[in-house]
């Protein structure tokens, strides 16, 4: 579904992402794990349309996309939970989550949806009047996820979903994640909590100083040695 050739971004003469080559197919659970500041979250926004790219390509379903506009992606069926959650504190929860489907090709695509989001964060419909800056940081996470899946995405962009999550929580969006990607979505995982990552996924790439430095399924990838030393903190 998604193939990323060579691809090179940067921040003035910094640069972030030198040639980084992955795919994503069909139907699978994808991550994308490394320390705070490999290019994690830089990669997501050049997938996204967000952070301009100065070489290689994006390509979606062999169509290339590397330089169309963030405002496409939703119509090419793509949506983003992003870092933070960037949600809009002073509008209600129902209102948050209807912006996913702000684009036509998402009204589309969209009937019945809210409730599909209703059912699956049953909170969310008890707390849809209450405004989003004053729930909890699971719960805004909830909503950013909803709003996200109100589009019926074909592919599913996260970053950093865990971040600043009590444990008991991280469990429940990774639990959530499972059942979006046993309902047939295909899921691109950017993490720092590589195990979970990991655990949850068909193929893992670990980025480190924004180059590709290892690919396999996650459970091999679990099993690397030189994984479990640099990054999940096995001897």
């Amino acid at each position: 579904m998604l193939e990323v050739s060579d691809l090179t971004a940067g921040y003035g003469e910094a640069v972030a992402l030198r040639g980084v080559d992955l795919q994503v197919r069909d139907g699978t659970t994808v991550s994308l794990v490394g320390s705070n500041g490999a290019g994690k979250s830089t990669l997501v926004k050049a997938l996204m349309g967000m952070q301009p790219v100065s070489g290689g390509t994006v390509r979606l379903d062999g169509e290339d996309i590397t330089h169309r506009a963030a405002s496409d992606r939703p119509r090419l069926g793509m949506a983003l939970v992003p870092e933070g959650r960037r949600l809009f504190k002073d509008m209600t929860v129902r209102d948050n989550l209807l912006l996913g489907v702000h684009h036509p090709a998402a009204r589309k695509r969209s009937a019945g949806a809210l409730e599909s989001v209703y059912e699956l964060f049953p909170v969310l419909r008890k707390r849809s009047r209450q405004l989003a800056g004053t729930m909890s940081g699971g719960e805004q996470q909830m909503v950013a996820l909803g709003r996200a899946l109100i589009s019926r995405p074909r592919l599913l962009i996260l970053d950093e979903p865990s971040l600043g999550l009590a444990p008991i929580i991280v469990e429940q969006v990774f639990e959530t994640l499972a059942r979006v990607t046993a309902e047939g979505v295909t899921v691109l995982l950017a993490e720092q909590n590589m195990r979970r990552a990991l655990e949850l996924s068909d193929h893992g790439y670990v980025l480190a100083d924004g180059q590709i430095v290892l690919d396999a399924s996650g459970a091999e990838l679990l099993k690397s040695d030189s994984v479990r030393t640099a990054y999940l903190g096995d001897a």
